[in-house]
C-alpha cells in the first residue's frame, strides 16, 4: 500500500505466565496475516519451576535481580516472579508431570501451539539448558492439555500483571 512494506512478522513477549497477546493481538494477526515470534517462553526461566521454591535461587537471572540495587532490575524480577505467576508456575508443573514433560518442553510447546506464531525464540544460559526447549519441536499438545493450561490463566488471570 501506497510503496510502503508491510509488516510480516512481530515479536511479543508470550508464554503460559503472559498470555496476554490471545486477547486481541492474536486476532489482528490472523485478519492481517501477521506472524508472531514469541519470546520468552518459558518466562525468563519461571515456568522451569527453579524458582518454586522457599528460597530465590541464587545464580540465576531474577536471583541476581533481586539481590541488585538496580531498581529496573529489581522491577522486572518482581514482574516475572511474584505470587501470581509462582501459582500458575505451580499448576503448569502438575500439567507437564501428567504429561510425562518437562516442564520447558510443555512451555515452549505450548508458545508454538498457535496458528498465528511463525516460529519461537527461545534462550538459555547454558547449552544444556537448550535440549528441553528444543525438545518441544517434536511436542503436539493435545486439546486436552491446552484447556488444562486454559484453565490456569482463567483462574489465575496475567500472572505477570
Amino acid at each position: 500500500y501506497k510503496g510502503l512494506a508491510r509488516f510480516h512478522s512481530i515479536q511479543n513477549n508470550f508464554s503460559l505466565i503472559n498470555p496476554r497477546f490471545l486477547d486481541e493481538l492474536a486476532n489482528v494477526c490472523r485478519m492481517e496475516k501477521v506472524s508472531l515470534l514469541p519470546y520468552s517462553p518459558i518466562g525468563g526461566g519461571v515456568l522451569s519451576g527453579k524458582y518454586n521454591q522457599e528460597d530465590m535461587p541464587r545464580n540465576t537471572r531474577f536471583g541476581d535481580y533481586i539481590h541488585d540495587a538496580n531498581p529496573r532490575q529489581r522491577a522486572m524480577a518482581d514482574r516475572f516472579v511474584n505470587k501470581a505467576t509462582l501459582a500458575a508456575t505451580s499448576r503448569f508443573l502438575e500439567i507437564a508431570r501428567e504429561e510425562d514433560l518437562a516442564p520447558v518442553t510443555l512451555a515452549t510447546a505450548w508458545s508454538m501451539n498457535f496458528d498465528f506464531v511463525a516460529s519461537t525464540i527461545i534462550g538459555a544460559r547454558t547449552a544444556d539448558q537448550l535440549d528441553e526447549s528444543l525438545a518441544a519441536l517434536n511436542v503436539k499438545l493435545s486439546d486436552e492439555v491446552m484447556a488444562k493450561c486454559n484453565d490456569v490463566y482463567k483462574d489465575i488471570p496475567y500472572p505477570m500483571g
